[in-house]
């Protein structure tokens, strides 16, 4: 049996970096992968992940949790039938409800192959005294589905955060089974080793004054894991520049939200001070890149008006992503981004 786990939370709370953080902390002599979706079509979390060495698979675009489920149910089986890992860990977007993938790893074609373990939800605390996420039915509905909650980024958070946190954790119902304050995503592993709690799922409690009324169930296409290995991979990995190319833009949207991203010549160098510039200037909700600079390569995210920076590996191509609750003009975005470019 494969033991698997949701790691959720809304955009830019943190989980691509919990999730390196159990990566590096992982048994060493198990295989751990990582199926991804980001609400971009670009691809810059698992480009990250890849970046540090994980086995990742990515459905990229859109939402692994809704309509068929048919993207979500083909990068499953592909993972499952080509790697053949002991532990899978799915980074949903945080746009997306976790309720539809909990029921779709719980359908009668995965029992005898998938063990459903613990759902993870990072939350910044101090959202939870920010209408527009307690109003929002995917934070209520990733704060409801988690056995276990980490509030993240606690070094940012003032007493009156944590004591909102303290009683998200007192009127959970069914009780988390753990919950961590912590910061750059870290919590025990141990907690992974926690069963999942059907309950979670099945019906719909308020965990505090947030409410709403249950999700719907879709019922998802069946497909034969064992039937893998033939199939043609529609949903694609970690995309790329085609032969010739030296920039690429694509955009979406729903739900509310806009994207646009940018996959670009891996020879095209940026100032990292301009980026910086540029980056803090912008009104966003997200944004996230992975960019050869003057200074080196890095891996650059914007959220609540905080940007962090981590050195990585050399990359084939830069890539970035930027998100927001409004309509975003790519073209004037884009000739901001070129001018950051230094050759």
């Amino acid at each position: 049996m494969i033991r698997v786990h949701l790691i959720t939370g809304f955009l830019g709370v943190g989980k691509t970096t919990a999730i390196l953080d159990v990566l590096a902390n992982k048994p060493s002599q198990q295989k751990w992968a990582v199926l991804v979706n980001e609400f971009g079509e670009v691809g810059v979390d698992g480009t990250i992940l890849e970046a540090q060495g994980a086995v990742v698979k990515e459905v990229p675009g859109g939402c692994l949790c809704c309509v068929s489920g048919l993207p979500f149910q083909m990068g499953l089986n592909l993972l499952i039938a080509r790697e053949k890992p002991d532990v899978i860990l799915i980074e949903p977007t945080g746009l997306g409800h976790p309720r539809n993938i909990l029921n779709m790893l719980a359908a009668e074609h995965y029992q005898s192959i998938l063990e459903l373990g613990a759902t993870i939800c990072l939350l910044d605390p101090r959202h939870l005294s920010q209408p527009r996420y307690t109003s929002n039915d995917v934070f209520k509905d990733q704060l409801q589905v988690a056995d276990v909650l980490v509030a993240n980024k606690t070094e940012l958070t003032s007493p009156a955060d944590k004591s909102a946190f303290d009683t998200l954790l007192e009127r959970s119902q069914p009780p988390k089974a753990a919950s961590y304050w912590t910061t750059q995503g870290h919590f025990d592993l141990s907690c992974l080793e926690l069963a999942a709690n059907p309950q979670r799922r099945v019906q719909f409690r308020p965990a505090t004054n947030i409410s709403t009324t249950p999700l719907a169930n879709p019922s998802a296409p069946e497909v034969n894991v064992q039937e893998t290995s033939g199939l043609v991979d529609a949903s694609n990995s970690i995309l790329a520049l085609e032969e010739g190319q030296d920039i690429r833009r694509l955009e979406n949207q729903g739900d509310g939200y806009f994207s646009v991203g940018w996959l670009l010549s891996g020879n095209w160098q940026f100032s990292l001070a301009e980026l910086r510039h540029w980056l803090n200037t912008m009104n966003l909700q997200r944004a996230k890149g992975l960019l050869r600079t003057d200074q080196g390569y890095y891996v650059l995210n914007w959220r609540d008006g905080a940007l962090t920076e981590m050195p990585t590996r050399a990359l084939e191509e830069s890539r970035i992503e930027l998100i927001h609750d409004a309509a975003l003009s790519a073209d004037e975005l884009e000739r901001a981004l070129l001018a950051c470019r230094i050759n």
